[in-house]
C-alpha cells in the first residue's frame, strides 16, 4: 500500500464515496469543544470535568475539537448520525476539511472531527459512533481510540495522522473500516498501533488506497502490536496451538498483513450501566446486599463465640 498524501488520499476515497444519501431535513447540529474548553452549545449532555469530557447521553450532533489534551469518554453511550445507507445524491469528498462548498455540494458528515492540524492528543473511549458519513477523522498525531464501536457508517475511521493509536475498538458493518493514509508523503507508515479490534461485516475492513500496482521494494506493513493483532471476521485460518492466534497472517492485500489475527472477537460495543437491564442492575445491588448482610451476620457470630 502506497502511503498517500491528504490530497491525493482525498481524491481515492472521493471515488469510493461517491453517491451518499443527504438532505436539507437530515442537516445535524454541531457542538464544539471550544479552545477555552467550554462546550457550545451549552445543554448538550457532556458533562466536563477538568479535561475529561463525559457523555450523560446519547447525542445526535456531530463533535469537533478545537482543544489539545483531552479526553472524550462516551460512557457507553451513542454518538449518532443521520445516514441511513441509502444513495441517491451525489457526494464528492474533494479536498478534505478545507473544502469550500458551493451551492451545490452535498454535505457530509463526521462524527468526530478536529478542528484544524494544531489540535494534538485527543483520547476516545467508550463510545458508539453510528450513522455517519465518516465515524472519526484522525488526522493529526497523538490521537487514541479506544473501546469504541465505530459502526454502520460509509467510512468508520479515516486515519490520516501518524502516531496515533486505534486499540480494542468494535468495528463492524461500515462500507470501509479503517481508511488509512498519512500527511507526510514516503511508502511507511509511522507509529501507528493497531490492535485488538474486532473487524465486523465490513465491506472493507482496512484500505489505504484502491492501487493496482505496487512497488515490489516497499516492504510489507504489519498490522499488529507486540504480538497482539486484530479480529477479521472473514479470516479462515486455523489455530492448531489453541493460543487464540491463527497460524497464519490475515492478509489484507499484497503489501499489508496482520502477522497475529486474533480467533475470537474480543471487542465488543460499550454499554452504559444507565442502560444496563432493569434485571441485571436489581441482581447486582442484591448481591451487594447479600454479601454485606453475610458480612455482618459473620462478624457478630464471631464476636459472640469470643465472649
Amino acid at each position: 500500500m502506497k502511503v498517500l498524501t491528504t490530497t491525493l488520499m482525498w481524491l481515492f476515497l472521493s471515488a469510493f464515496l461517491i453517491g451518499a444519501n443527504a438532505s436539507p431535513s437530515q442537516s445535524l447540529m454541531t457542538a464544539r469543544i471550544m479552545s477555552d474548553g467550554s462546550i457550545e452549545p451549552p445543554n448538550v449532555p457532556i458533562q466536563r470535568n477538568g479535561d475529561v469530557y463525559r457523555f450523560t447521553d446519547n447525542l445526535c450532533a456531530q463533535i469537533v475539537v478545537d482543544k489539545d489534551n483531552i479526553v472524550i469518554d462516551g460512557a457507553g453511550y451513542a454518538l449518532q448520525g443521520t445516514y441511513n445507507g441509502t444513495r441517491t445524491d451525489q457526494w464528492v469528498v474533494g479536498d478534505g476539511p478545507y473544502q469550500e462548498f458551493n451551492e451545490t455540494a452535498v454535505p457530509w458528515t463526521i462524527g468526530i472531527d478536529l478542528a484544524n492540524e494544531n489540535r494534538h492528543n485527543l483520547t476516545v473511549k467508550n463510545l458508539n459512533i453510528r450513522n455517519f458519513y465518516i465515524g472519526m477523522y484522525i488526522w493529526t498525531a497523538n490521537n487514541t481510540v479506544a473501546g469504541c464501536s465505530v459502526s454502520d457508517n460509509i467510512v468508520g475511521i479515516l486515519l490520516s495522522g501518524d502516531f496515533n493509536a486505534i486499540i480494542e475498538n468494535h468495528v463492524a458493518r461500515n462500507e470501509e473500516g479503517v481508511f488509512f493514509g498519512v500527511n507526510t508523503p514516503g511508502n511507511t507508515p509511522l507509529s501507528i498501533i493497531l490492535s485488538r479490534n474486532s473487524f465486523i461485516d465490513n465491506v472493507v475492513h482496512f484500505s489505504g488506497c484502491f492501487c493496482e500496482e505496487y512497488d515490489p521494494s516497499e516492504p510489507i506493513h504489519n498490522w499488529d502490536y507486540d504480538e497482539q493483532g486484530n479480529y477479521w471476521s472473514n479470516y479462515n485460518g486455523t489455530d492448531s496451538d489453541d493460543d487464540g492466534i491463527g497460524d497464519t497472517p490475515y492478509v489484507i492485500d499484497v503489501q499489508n498483513r496482520d502477522r497475529y489475527p486474533l480467533m475470537e472477537s474480543i471487542a465488543g460495543p460499550p454499554i452504559s450501566t444507565a442502560k444496563m437491564p432493569v434485571e441485571i442492575v436489581v441482581a447486582a445491588v442484591l448481591s451487594i446486599v447479600i454479601i454485606l448482610i453475610a458480612i455482618v451476620v459473620f462478624r457478630k457470630r464471631n464476636a459472640t463465640l469470643r465472649n
